[in-house]
C-alpha cells in the first residue's frame, strides 16, 4: 500500500485528523513490546529536587558507554503530569549535574513548535516533506551518537526515535494507557529496551497494580544496579 502524501499546507489538516483517528483506534491495542523490560527505583519523592537529583544520576549512569570508545546510549526522559516538573526546571537540573551529552529538549531537537508541533512531529520523524518526498538530509537523532532528550508525558504518542535504549520516567504516568505508550517508545524492531520509572514508595506501590492489567512485570531496582538495566 502506498503511504500518502503531502501536497501542501491544505493537507496538513487533514492528514493531522487521520494521526489523531489513527491513535484513537490503535491505542485500544497497543501493547509494550516483549522486549522491554520494566524497573522501578523508588526514592523519596517528597520534593521535586529529590526526584530530579534520581533521575539525574540514573541518566549519567545509563548515558555512559558499555565499554571505553563506544558511544553513548540514546536516553528518552519523560516527566509526567504527577510529577509536576516543566522540562525547562528538569533540563536545568541535568545540566547542573554535567550530565552528558548535553541534555535537550525533545521537541527542540526536533525543531517542533506552535500548535501544530505534534503534527510536525510526525512529518519530521517520518521523513515526509510533500509529494512523496524524503529528507535529503539525515536527522542528527538517526545518528550512532547518544542523546538525552527530554519531554513530557504528553508528547510521546506516536513519536517513533531510533535505536532508543532506554526511556527514564519521572513519576507515575497518569493511566496505564499513557504507560504503554511511553514505554512503547524503546524496544521495537526486536531491539531490546529497558524503562525506568523513578517514583515515590507509594507511587511504586500503585504502578505495580498495574502488572496484571499491563500483562509485565516491574522489577524494583536501587542506585547500584542502574548500570546492568541497560545491555
Amino acid at each position: 500500500e502506498c503511504p500518502e502524501t503531502l501536497r501542501g499546507e491544505e493537507d496538513t489538516a487533514n492528514l493531522k485528523r487521520k494521526v489523531d483517528n489513527d491513535e484513537i483506534h490503535i491505542g485500544r491495542a497497543v501493547k509494550i513490546p516483549e522486549a522491554v523490560k520494566n524497573y522501578v527505583l523508588p526514592v523519596d519523592g517528597s520534593t521535586t529536587g529529590s526526584l530530579l537529583t534520581s533521575a539525574a544520576f540514573a541518566a549519567k549512569t545509563i548515558l555512559s558507554p558499555p565499554e571505553q570508545g563506544m558511544p553513548s546510549r540514546k536516553v528518552l526522559l519523560v516527566l509526567t503530569r504527577g510529577s509536576d516538573i516543566k522540562v525547562h526546571n528538569a533540563l536545568g537540573a541535568m545540566r547542573h549535574f554535567g550530565i552528558n551529552p548535553e541534555p535537550q529538549s525533545l521537541l527542540d531537537a526536533l525543531e517542533v513548535d506552535g500548535t501544530d508541533r505534534l503534527m510536525e512531529a510526525h512529518r519530521k520523524v517520518s521523513g515526509v516533506v510533500g509529494l512523496g518526498g524524503s529528507k535529503e538530509k539525515k536527522n542528527k537523532l538517526d545518528s550512532d551518537d547518544g542523546y538525552l532528550l527530554i519531554t513530557h508525558e504528553d508528547n510521546v504518542r506516536g513519536l517513533h526515535l531510533d535505536g532508543l535504549d532506554a526511556v527514564i520516567v519521572v513519576g507515575r504516568p497518569g493511566s496505564p494507557d499513557e504507560y504503554t505508550h511511553i514505554a512503547g517508545r524503546t524496544g521495537r524492531a526486536g531491539r531490546e529496551g529497558s524503562v525506568l520509572n523513578i517514583v515515590s514508595y507509594e507511587q511504586a506501590a500503585a504502578l505495580a497494580s498495574w502488572t496484571k492489567m499491563l500483562s509485565v512485570d516491574f522489577l524494583p531496582v536501587d542506585e547500584r544496579e542502574l548500570k546492568s538495566i541497560v545491555s
